[in-house]
């Protein structure tokens, strides 16, 4: 509890030299011109960029400036679509009326940072991937109400589960359900999975890629190319720098920005 306090309070912290100093350039914590770079700082550094092999927020927050869930929740309790298209209901058929299953529509003409396609074949990956237990996954708790996954097409996915479900919107949604690339995990899917370089230098939709990553102190972030929304992002860099104790994070905050 100590640990996520700290954090919680750097962060806010954080937020508060944001709203007041956004337009400083002095701030130190962002500057407000359009090819300004944003900084953060954690206390804890990131080790591995893969979601779904560690079990520390340190990783998966700064895995998810980069990979994406097909779904999310804002603030406010309400679901916010990433790699979906459309909210599942019972009215559009997206959840089945005995409980028993949910179908996603995917986002079309969505490309990893590389430039592959992706599709469904992707999300029923992933599935694989967190629930092969010679991975190891840190995810698999939240997907073993699953009984399988399916591509229905390359923009559909459907979820079945092994018994009726309220809870359906649980899977692939928030950081445990982060999708990965299979055309760069599917020869890593097994006991080497730690051994994939996508783990350290990740591929995904999201606004930004990896362009440098230190374990344990460093990650840079730049725009990705083949990013579907033109106008963003607004950042043209990122930087995430981690380690040391929290008081010596905020103490650098406040103090050199």
């Amino acid at each position: 509890m100590g640990r996520f306090l700290t954090r919680y309070y750097i962060l806010i912290l954080l937020s508060i030299l944001c709203l007041t100093g956004c337009n400083s350039p002095d701030s130190g914590v962002l500057q407000s011109n359009q090819d300004s770079t944003l900084k953060l700082l954690y206390w804890q550094a990131p080790t591995i960029l893969n979601p779904h092999l560690s079990n520390g927020y340190k990783d998966s927050e700064a895995s998810r400036i980069t990979l994406e869930p097909l779904t999310s929740y804002d603030k406010n309790g309400e679901m916010v679509l990433f790699l979906a298209a459309e909210v599942p209901t019972v009215e559009n058929g997206g959840i089945a009326a005995d409980g028993k299953s949910v179908t996603w529509k995917l986002k079309r003409n969505v490309k990893w940072s590389d430039g592959t396609p992706f599709t469904a074949a992707d999300v029923v990956f992933t599935y694989e991937f967190i629930t092969n237990a010679a991975v190891g996954s840190t995810s698999a708790s939240t997907y073993k109400t699953i009984k399988n996954v399916e591509a229905i097409d390359d923009y559909t996915v459907k979820v079945n589960f092994k018994d009726v479900n309220p809870a359906w919107f649980l899977v692939f949604s928030g950081s445990a359900g982060m999708i990965l690339p299979r055309h760069l995990y599917q020869d890593f899917n097994g006991a080497n999975a730690r051994q994939a370089p996508a783990n350290l230098m990740p591929v995904g939709t999201g606004p930004y890629q990896v362009v440098e990553f230190k374990p344990g102190d460093t990650v840079v972030y730049q725009p990705n190319p083949n990013f579907r929304e033109g106008d963003k992002p607004y950042f043209e860099r990122v930087e995430l720098k981690g380690g040391g104790d929290a008081t010596s994070a905020a103490r650098a905050v406040l103090q050199t920005g």
